[in-house]
Protein backbone atom coordinates (compact mmCIF):
# COMPACT_ATOMS: atom_id res chain seq x y z
CA UNK A 1 0.00 0.00 0.00
CA UNK A 2 1.66 3.67 -0.74
CA UNK A 3 2.25 5.83 1.59
CA UNK A 4 1.94 9.81 1.04
CA UNK A 5 4.53 12.09 2.73
CA UNK A 6 2.56 15.12 3.65
CA UNK A 7 4.58 18.82 4.75
CA UNK A 8 2.32 19.46 7.63
CA UNK A 9 2.29 23.40 8.15
CA UNK A 10 3.74 24.42 11.59
CA UNK A 11 1.50 26.87 13.83
CA UNK A 12 2.81 27.87 17.00
CA UNK A 13 0.10 28.67 19.69
CA UNK A 14 1.26 30.64 21.87
CA UNK A 15 0.20 29.99 25.98
CA UNK A 16 -0.77 33.77 27.30
CA UNK A 17 -2.58 33.88 30.37
CA UNK A 18 -5.40 31.57 30.55
CA UNK A 19 -5.60 31.27 26.54
CA UNK A 20 -3.76 30.19 23.54
CA UNK A 21 -3.46 32.66 20.84
CA UNK A 22 -2.23 32.33 17.59
CA UNK A 23 -2.44 34.09 14.01
CA UNK A 24 -2.90 32.21 11.14
CA UNK A 25 -4.81 32.49 7.32
CA UNK A 26 -6.70 29.32 6.60
CA UNK A 27 -7.72 28.65 2.82
CA UNK A 28 -9.89 25.91 3.95
CA UNK A 29 -13.67 28.21 4.77
CA UNK A 30 -14.52 24.89 6.23
CA UNK A 31 -12.05 24.97 8.98
CA UNK A 32 -12.21 28.75 9.59
CA UNK A 33 -15.43 28.62 10.19
CA UNK A 34 -14.76 25.56 12.61
CA UNK A 35 -12.22 28.21 14.75
CA UNK A 36 -14.60 31.13 13.76
CA UNK A 37 -16.37 30.69 17.58
CA UNK A 38 -12.45 31.50 18.49
CA UNK A 39 -11.81 34.60 16.15
CA UNK A 40 -11.02 38.06 17.35
CA UNK A 41 -11.53 40.27 14.18
CA UNK A 42 -10.59 43.18 16.71
CA UNK A 43 -7.16 41.42 17.18
CA UNK A 44 -6.93 38.93 14.00
CA UNK A 45 -6.04 36.18 15.56
CA UNK A 46 -7.54 33.56 17.12
CA UNK A 47 -7.99 33.14 21.22
CA UNK A 48 -8.78 29.44 22.80
CA UNK A 49 -9.29 28.59 26.34
CA UNK A 50 -6.68 26.88 27.90
CA UNK A 51 -9.17 23.86 28.77
CA UNK A 52 -10.37 23.65 25.14
CA UNK A 53 -6.73 23.53 23.35
CA UNK A 54 -6.74 19.47 22.94
CA UNK A 55 -9.52 19.94 20.85
CA UNK A 56 -8.53 22.58 18.91
CA UNK A 57 -5.08 20.78 18.06
CA UNK A 58 -6.51 17.71 16.72
CA UNK A 59 -8.87 19.78 14.42
CA UNK A 60 -5.68 21.76 13.16
CA UNK A 61 -3.85 18.44 12.39
CA UNK A 62 -6.67 16.71 11.12
CA UNK A 63 -6.39 19.35 8.71
CA UNK A 64 -3.27 18.65 8.10
CA UNK A 65 -1.51 21.02 10.36
CA UNK A 66 0.92 20.86 12.77
CA UNK A 67 0.11 22.81 15.87
CA UNK A 68 2.69 23.19 18.37
CA UNK A 69 1.89 24.22 22.00
CA UNK A 70 4.53 27.41 22.74
CA UNK A 71 4.98 28.22 26.23
CA UNK A 72 8.35 30.33 26.32
CA UNK A 73 7.35 33.48 24.00
CA UNK A 74 10.61 35.22 24.40
CA UNK A 75 12.06 33.78 21.47
CA UNK A 76 9.12 34.68 19.33
CA UNK A 77 9.13 38.67 20.48
CA UNK A 78 10.82 42.12 19.20
CA UNK A 79 11.05 45.57 20.25
CA UNK A 80 11.75 48.92 18.28
CA UNK A 81 11.56 52.28 19.55
CA UNK A 82 7.92 53.55 19.41
CA UNK A 83 8.15 56.04 16.92
CA UNK A 84 10.20 54.01 14.13
CA UNK A 85 9.08 52.12 11.29
CA UNK A 86 7.31 48.87 12.62
CA UNK A 87 4.02 49.06 10.27
CA UNK A 88 5.46 45.22 8.45
CA UNK A 89 6.49 44.31 11.79
CA UNK A 90 3.31 45.41 12.95
CA UNK A 91 1.11 43.37 9.96
CA UNK A 92 2.68 40.32 10.76
CA UNK A 93 2.45 39.95 14.73
CA UNK A 94 0.11 38.02 16.97
CA UNK A 95 0.10 40.62 19.90
CA UNK A 96 1.72 44.09 20.38
CA UNK A 97 2.15 45.86 23.68
CA UNK A 98 3.84 48.99 24.29
CA UNK A 99 6.15 50.05 27.34
CA UNK A 100 8.58 52.68 28.06
CA UNK A 101 8.36 53.82 24.58
CA UNK A 102 8.74 51.03 23.13
CA UNK A 103 6.54 48.44 20.69
CA UNK A 104 6.86 44.89 22.06
CA UNK A 105 5.56 42.33 19.06
CA UNK A 106 5.01 38.67 19.71
CA UNK A 107 5.41 36.90 16.40
CA UNK A 108 4.01 33.75 14.72
CA UNK A 109 7.46 31.87 13.78
CA UNK A 110 11.24 32.05 13.73
CA UNK A 111 11.17 33.31 10.00
CA UNK A 112 9.18 36.45 10.55
CA UNK A 113 11.51 36.79 13.95
CA UNK A 114 14.30 36.91 11.39
CA UNK A 115 12.68 39.15 9.02
CA UNK A 116 11.88 41.59 12.10
CA UNK A 117 15.23 41.84 12.91
CA UNK A 118 17.07 42.55 9.51
CA UNK A 119 13.74 45.60 9.71
CA UNK A 120 15.59 47.05 12.54
CA UNK A 121 14.22 45.59 15.56
CA UNK A 122 15.90 43.72 18.42
CA UNK A 123 15.18 40.84 20.05
CA UNK A 124 13.58 41.39 23.56
CA UNK A 125 16.44 38.73 24.97
CA UNK A 126 18.63 40.94 23.61
CA UNK A 127 17.36 43.69 25.75
CA UNK A 128 16.89 44.90 29.62
CA UNK A 129 12.63 44.06 28.82
CA UNK A 130 11.21 40.94 29.66
CA UNK A 131 8.32 39.41 28.19
CA UNK A 132 5.12 40.73 29.39
CA UNK A 133 1.57 40.50 28.20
Amino acid sequence: MPTFDIDRERINLFHVGFEYIFSEYFDQDELFQDLNPYYDPDQYRFAVPADEIDDITSRLEDAYYDPVLVEDLEPYCVVKEKYTKHADILRESVATWERRGNLFFLLPDELTVTEAIEAGATPIEDTEFIVGL
